[in-house]
């Protein structure tokens, strides 16, 4: 009984953070979430939000990219991840999250994890 009273009273935000995670598992062989940590085959997602894409120092980011002009938000990340080679033609990303629902838990994730 007291984990219902408790759930109920997480932001909406958190509810998504388990299945999140869970999609962010597929994530993790390329990237890594936290400040400091070392990149990847992708670039450290710390600080992702209102980032303009192919800006965080120290990964070689695809020239595609670099140049896409793109600005990292809740709705540019959504596109980029239902298909990253349409919106960027160029671009190395070749994960795509099909499932809209787990695109969207994907990225309330990101959001929380990658805050600076």
């Amino acid at each position: 009984m007291a984990a219902a009273a408790t759930s109920a009273r997480l932001p909406a935000q958190d509810s998504a953070q388990p299945a999140g995670a869970q999609a962010f598992a597929a994530c993790r062989s390329c990237h890594t979430l936290g400040a400091g940590e070392r990149n990847g085959i992708g670039p450290n997602l710390h600080g992702l939000f209102g980032r303009q894409a192919g800006g965080a120092p120290g990964y070689n980011y695809s020239a595609a990219l670099k140049a896409s002009g793109l600005r990292w938000d809740e709705k540019s990340l959504d596109t980029f991840l239902s298909a990253p080679s349409k919106l960027v033609p160029g671009t190395r990303m070749v994960m795509r999250v099909d499932d809209p629902a787990r695109r969207a838990a994907l990225i309330a994730y990101l959001k929380a994890q990658t805050a600076k």
